[in-house]
């Protein structure tokens, strides 16, 4: 059975690597168009030149304590269908509980931890670098002709962290810390899928990781926790292109 399943993942693997070609007759007897030009022309630059401008909601992925939901924007500029450069800033209303901070509120939670026990939050954050788009094509959906790409984001930024009380309400008497607070600065990596529905708008889906050094939690002003980290979120965003005309290949 495993001969079989082999054999089909090879045969399926060839059929996509053996380049699908369509041969259209010329007038010359012989010749075909490919030996006229580009096999692909007047291909639409949905990138090139353009402004992106991208409202976006943000939800954390690897948090220890809580659910983090923001709201923020891209602003970014591609020089070439491939290559381009852009600027986010999300800002974090909402940080749901989980499973063990319902845990640290209950009554019969020892006392001494819920007056100590100060948890590190992600109020904001924003990030700059570059996008590259090496991925890019077109599939048909239902008969509804989608372009899409997929892009890679490499630079820096930062996050801004609050410090709260585990237990809920003001920050825990006993453990202010500095520490958790402030902003940490951060490399930053992305990947992400582009889909079009039409020359002007599309749907944008992110994954980013900032690595930093912060710490999730203290249990008081003397103790530092920080470490390196990765922080992650996902974005879902609508995104806006301008002008609304596009550039066409030769």
């Amino acid at each position: 059975m495993k001969r079989w399943i082999s054999l089909l993942a090879l045969i399926v693997l060839f059929a996509f690597a053996v380049p699908q070609t369509s041969f259209a007759a010329d007038e010359e007897e012989g010749s075909t168009s490919l030996e006229k030009g580009e096999p692909v022309r007047h291909l639409m630059l949905l990138r090139s030149g353009r402004f992106e401008i991208q409202p976006l909601a943000l939800f954390g992925v690897n948090e220890t304590f809580h659910q983090t939901i923001g709201f923020g924007a891209n602003l970014a500029y591609y020089f070439t269908n491939y290559l381009g450069i852009g600027l986010g800033f999300v800002y974090n209303p909402l940080h749901l509980d989980n499973d063990e901070i319902d845990v640290v509120k209950a009554e019969s939670f020892d006392a001494d931890v819920k007056n100590t026990l100060a948890l590190s939050e992600a109020s904001m954050s924003f990030d700059v670098g570059l996008y590259y788009a090496p991925l890019y094509g077109k599939f048909s959906l239902f008969g509804w002709i989608l372009n899409y790409d997929v892009h890679i984001f490499g630079g820096f930024g930062a996050l801004f962290m609050d410090s709260v009380c585990a237990a809920g309400g003001s920050v825990c008497k006993d453990a202010v810390n500095k520490n958790l607070e402030g902003p940490k600065f951060a490399g930053a990596i992305g990947i992400g899928l582009r889909l079009f529905f039409n020359n002007f708008v599309a749907l944008n889906v992110d994954f980013k990781d900032y690595m930093t050094k912060y710490a999730d939690f203290s249990r008081g002003p003397a103790d530092d926790r920080s470490r390196f980290q990765q922080y992650m979120v996902a974005t879902f965003g609508v995104s806006l292109f301008f002008p609304v005309n596009v550039y066409m290949s030769r």
